[in-house]
C-alpha cells in the first residue's frame, strides 16, 4: 500500500495552514454527489416507516440519533462501514496527524429534521468537546500524539439553517489558552468542557459528499435546522496508532464477522486493528 505521506498530498499548504489557525477545514467532495445520495437513502431507510422512534434512539429538538443498540451508537455494517475507509479523508488526517499508522472510530448518524421551535437560537445543544482525553486526566498534552481529528460528512446539501454542525473559529486555540492558564486542571474547565457557553459559533454549509474536519479541540455542537430537507450526516474520527490515551489500540480480537472483513479492503483491515501497519 502506498504511503498518504509520501502520495500527492490532500491538503494544500493553504488548507493546512487554515486547520492550524481555524481548527477546521472542509475536504470538498470526500463523496461523490451519486455515492452521497446512496449513503442518504441508507441511514433514511433506518427510519422507521411508521415513525415510531425506537426507545433506544436520541431524539432531541429535531435531531434524531440512531442507535445499533443500547449504548451502541457505531454503525459499521458492510453498505456504510465503506464511509470510514474514505481514501481521500485517511489522507488527509494522515497529514493533520503526521502519520499513516491510523485507527478509525466512531461511525454514528445523524438525521436533522425542521424544527420550528426555539426560533431565539441556533443550536440545540451547547457547544462541547468529544476530546480523546479521558476525564481521569487533569490536563491536556497539546502534542500531535494526543490529537484527534474528525467530524462528519454531509450527505446532503446543507444550506445556512439547515442543520449544519457549529464551530467555534479558532476554538481549539482558546481551549488550550484556557486550559494552559488554569494549569493543573485544565482538562476539568467548563464542566470537563460539555458546557462551553461564553464563545460564539458559526455554521459550516456544504454540499452533499462533503466533509467538515475538525480539531479535537474544537468547540461544537449541532443546530436547529429550519429547512426542509433533512440533515444526514455520518461522523468519522481518526487518531494515531500509538495516541497518547490510548485511543488508537486494537480491538478485541474476532470484533468483525466476515462480511464487514470484506468491507473493509486492505487500507480498512489497518485502520480497524484487524492487520497490523
Amino acid at each position: 500500500m502506498t504511503s498518504a505521506l509520501s502520495s500527492p498530498p490532500v491538503l494544500t499548504d493553504e488548507q493546512l495552514a487554515e486547520f492550524d489557525e481555524q481548527g477546521f477545514v472542509i475536504i470538498k467532495g470526500a463523496l461523490s454527489a451519486e455515492d452521497a445520495e446512496s449513503y442518504r437513502q441508507s441511514i433514511l431507510s433506518m427510519m422507521p416507516p411508521s415513525l415510531e422512534i425506537p426507545a433506544v434512539w436520541g431524539s432531541y429538538d429535531g435531531r434524531i440519533k440512531p442507535m445499533a443498540g443500547p449504548g451502541r451508537q457505531t454503525f459499521d455494517t458492510p453498505d456504510l462501514l465503506p464511509l470510514m475507509t474514505n481514501d481521500k479523508l485517511y489522507g488527509a488526517a494522515s497529514q493533520l496527524l503526521g502519520s499513516t499508522r491510523l485507527r478509525v472510530m466512531d461511525g454514528s448518524v445523524g438525521i436533522t429534521i425542521r424544527n420550528d421551535a426555539h426560533t431565539d437560537r441556533p443550536l440545540s445543544q451547547t457547544l462541547h468537546l468529544d476530546a480523546s482525553v479521558p476525564t481521569s486526566a487533569d490536563d491536556f498534552t497539546f502534542d500531535q500524539q494526543e490529537l484527534q481529528v474528525g467530524g462528519c460528512y454531509y450527505l446532503t446539501d446543507v444550506e445556512a439553517g439547515g442543520g449544519g454542525i457549529h464551530v467555534v473559529p479558532g476554538g481549539h486555540k482558546i481551549v488550550e489558552a484556557e486550559a494552559r492558564a488554569a494549569g493543573s486542571g485544565g482538562r476539568h474547565l467548563h464542566q470537563d468542557w460539555k458546557q462551553i457557553e461564553h464563545l460564539t459559533s458559526v455554521e459550516i454549509t456544504g454540499e452533499a459528499g462533503d466533509f467538515a474536519l475538525l480539531h479535537h479541540l474544537m468547540p461544537h455542537g449541532a443546530s436547529h435546522n429550519r429547512n426542509s430537507t433533512a440533515r444526514v450526516a455520518y461522523f468519522v474520527r481518526w487518531v494515531r496508532e500509538d495516541q497518547t490515551w490510548g485511543a488508537g489500540a486494537k480491538p478485541a480480537p474476532n470484533s468483525y464477522d466476515d462480511d464487514q472483513l470484506a468491507a473493509m479492503g486492505d487500507l480498512g483491515r489497518k485502520l480497524f486493528g484487524v492487520d497490523d501497519w
